[in-house]
């Protein structure tokens, strides 16, 4: 029977479930091939006989398993007691097998170790028979402790020779190879202590001794001796200049200057006593190459400068000190430094440009002062100083600077701007830079131009609600903005920054110097913007405005100085003409405070004021025989003329001081 017809035969009996294993059973498959060849009626009876034979079966198992089952029980016991014996006895193979090796790497070790003690037994006896000698070496290490912290720091460099040879001749010996590492640590110890006296405050000979020692170590070498050097006594240095309280930038940067100035010489003296300037050779991919041993200290001193230069400009940002005490400081530091070839003084100059620069600037203030211009325009009375007549003072031959103008008090955006030029010339007045002067006119030169665009603006803003004396009163502004205050500031300019000394250092004319605007403000650009309101050519002439009595002005003598002196000459009828044409004026609105501040003439004046007034009412024969007796026919001029412009000097010091309380 094939496989085939098996697999029909299974599935015929058993269905869908058939045993998973009847293809690997031989029994089984002898049973199908025997089913396949029986016949119908033995097919028909073979259950019951498979059943019958089932039952027989058990039958006998059952009778032999009673009459035989002590013996079945002791087999089974033997059998797992046999089994157990088996495994154990295995198991010990195993492990012996395992730990066999092992023994005998056991046994090999203990043979070693054997050789190892009888060879200790040896050397122990040996040492026994040298144990003095070995015991003032063993005992090295701890003289060398001693005497370094003693600081015999010679006895300390023959121990470290003596070890250093020792341990040269026996490198392999454990022992002073301890010994050796031991008193190494000893000289770092020792190395420590002397870069620790380089870091502190000691003279040249015991920096002799210390390098000596140095020396003598071995350890650095010449170009790393000067750096070690350099750096010991920079940390001092340091420590020094650390030590300075920074609670007052002023009180810090001068005694910053003071101890620099004593101590990095000292370092520089110490250095160069102690090294040489010879050059020495480095190889550099094979091949010697010169070095010169100045260049690790001309670049460690320069480093050093550079950063005393960048602490004084952070402490002069913010002191509020002299400035020039300070520079002379600086510049005596500098000027000490050349007697060993640094004098650094033209360092310092750009750093005090840019502090100087810094304080103008802040004292100036152009956004903040600009402001405050624009604000003033405010108490401007343009009816006021319309009828003001005042002579330039430098038209005048009045060169002195220490008095400003008086007359600017009647211009406060005059007056303010002068105050702020002042103030900033006064800051840079001990401390004035020359250098700086492009920088300082230029400065000037802006915020002078930002005024006349100011001015400009202000015309804009209120021209068309001007009168023509308002008007005429903002043309007598611009008018005394280029005749009086631009030329009195650049007097105060030239006084701070002379064209003469400029002319000297420069080799420039100064006509040259004017051209290239150093000292000197172009008036012309600063104008520019308002050059349309004042007058071309302006008479020079010595006035006080007219004051208003009644309907009708009354002129000053001084503004008819030449009239009065023909009127007292030829008298009878010449004053009564004068005053009819007085009566044709047009009368001007006068602020009433001018009116109060000038009231002081002298007394012939006020006698000539009182016939005028009369003339108004009274009858031409009659004012011509009262202007003939008040008049005296000897006085004189001159005499008039100086006493008028005394009074109205005297008249201004009163409107001075008068505004200056007020303010």
């Amino acid at each position: 029977m094939d496989s085939h017809e098996a697999e029909d035969v299974v599935k015929l009996i058993f269905g869908d479930d058939p045993p998973s294993d009847w293809r690997e059973n031989p029994e089984f498959l002898q049973y199908l091939t025997e089913l396949g060849n029986l016949g119908a009626d033995r097919l028909a009876v073979e259950p019951d006989t498979i059943a019958h034979q089932l039952t027989s079966v058990q039958g006998s198992t059952q009778e032999l398993a009673f009459s035989n089952y002590k013996t079945f029980i002791e087999t089974s016991e033997c059998s797992a007691d046999i089994y157990t014996q088996l495994t154990n006895t295995e198991k010990h193979l195993q492990t012996l097998t395992q730990d066999m090796p092992e023994f005998l790497h056991k046994c090999e070790e203990f043979k070693g170790k054997a050789a190892e003690i009888s060879c200790h037994r040896k050397l122990t006896s040996l040492t026994l028979s040298k144990h003095t000698q070995l015991l003032e070496i063993l005992e090295l290490p701890q003289l060398m402790d001693t005497v370094v912290r003693n600081q015999h720091y010679d006895e300390a460099l023959e121990l470290y020779s003596y070890v250093t040879k020792l341990s040269r001749k026996q490198p392999d010996i454990q022992v002073l190879e301890d010994i050796c590492r031991n008193v190494k640590n000893s000289v770092k110890l020792m190395l420590q202590q002397l870069l620790a006296q380089l870091r502190t405050s000691i003279q040249l000979p015991q920096c002799l001794k210390v390098i000596s020692y140095l020396r003598r170590l071995d350890i650095f070498q010449e170009n790393d001796l000067r750096l070690k050097f350099l750096q010991a006594r920079e940390t001092w240095l340091d420590s020094v200049t650390n030590a300075v309280p920074r609670d007052d930038a002023y009180i810090h940067i001068t005694r910053t200057m003071e101890v620099m100035r004593v101590h990095l010489f000292d370092v520089v003296t110490q250095y160069r006593a102690i090294f040489s300037d010879d050059t020495f050779s480095m190889d550099q991919e094979g091949h010697p190459v010169p070095c010169d041993n100045r260049l690790l200290f001309s670049s460690w001193l320069s480093r050093k400068i550079e950063e005393f230069m960048k602490s004084l400009e952070q402490d002069l940002y913010k002191t509020t000190g002299s400035i020039e005490t300070l520079l002379g400081q600086a510049m005596y530091f500098g000027l000490s430094f050349s007697r060993v070839g640094f004098d650094f003084r033209p360092m310092l100059i750009p750093v005090f440009e840019r502090i100087i620069m810094r304080q103008m600037n802040q004292q100036l203030n152009l956004d903040s002062n600009l402001k405050i211009l624009a604000d003033s325009f405010s108490a401007v009375n343009l009816n006021k100083i319309s009828g003001l007549k005042h002579t330039s003072p430098i038209a005048a031959g009045q060169d002195d600077v220490s008095q400003p103008p008086l007359l600017l008090l009647d211009y406060p955006p005059l007056a303010l701007a002068c105050n702020h030029i002042l103030a900033t010339l006064n800051t840079l007045r001990l401390c004035a830079p020359v250098s700086c002067v492009q920088q300082v006119t230029t400065i000037f030169q802006q915020y002078l131009t930002k005024l006349s665009q100011q001015i400009l603006t202000y015309h804009k803003n209120n021209k068309a609600a001007w009168t023509s004396v308002q008007d005429e009163g903002f043309k007598k502004l611009c008018s005394v903005y280029k005749s009086i205050l631009l030329p009195y500031l650049q007097n105060c300019i030239s006084v701070v920054f002379s064209p003469k000394h400029l002319s000297e250092i420069s080799g420039l004319s100064v006509s040259d110097l004017r051209a290239k605007n150093l000292s000197f403000l172009n008036f012309e650009a600063i104008c520019s913007d308002i050059e349309q309101f004042i007058a071309k050519e302006e008479p020079v002439s010595v006035a006080t405005p007219s004051v208003v009595v009644g309907d009708q002005p009354t002129d000053y003598v001084s503004e008819r100085l030449a009239e009065l002196t023909i009127a007292v000459q030829s008298p009878g009828g010449r004053v009564s003409e004068l005053n009819g044409e007085a009566n044709k004026q047009e009368p001007q609105e006068l602020d009433s405070s001018i009116v109060q501040n000038t009231n002081t003439v002298v007394e012939s004046v006020e006698v000539n004021v009182a016939t005028s007034e009369q003339s108004n009412t009274a009858p031409e024969t009659n004012m011509e025989v009262e202007t003939t007796d008040v008049v005296d026919d000897s006085i004189n001029p001159e005499q008039v003329e100086k006493d008028i412009v005394e009074n109205t000097d005297s008249v201004d010091s009163e409107t001075t001081a008068t505004v200056e309380e007020t303010n």
